[in-house]
């Protein structure tokens, strides 16, 4: 099986996609949390996978950033 690589739209939709996919479950998340804050008195595990999932984003992206600064 042979894989074309991706053109500038193929990459630019992909970008587009991890990017409001990104923004529903961040979205999503901070909603649960807050919910289950105000109603049970703690945020549980939706508000760790929250900043875990940021954290990841953000370093990924200055990891990426660096690099091509270089």
């Amino acid at each position: 099986m042979k894989l074309k690589k991706a053109d500038e739209m193929e990459k630019y939709q992909s970008d587009q996609s991890a990017k409001n996919g990104f923004i529903f479950y961040t979205v999503a998340l901070l909603i649960w949390s807050m919910y289950d804050f105000f109603i049970k008195g703690n945020s549980g595990w939706q508000f760790t996978i929250l900043l875990l999932g940021n954290v990841v984003y953000f370093w990924s992206r200055a990891v990426y950033n660096r690099s091509m600064n270089k």
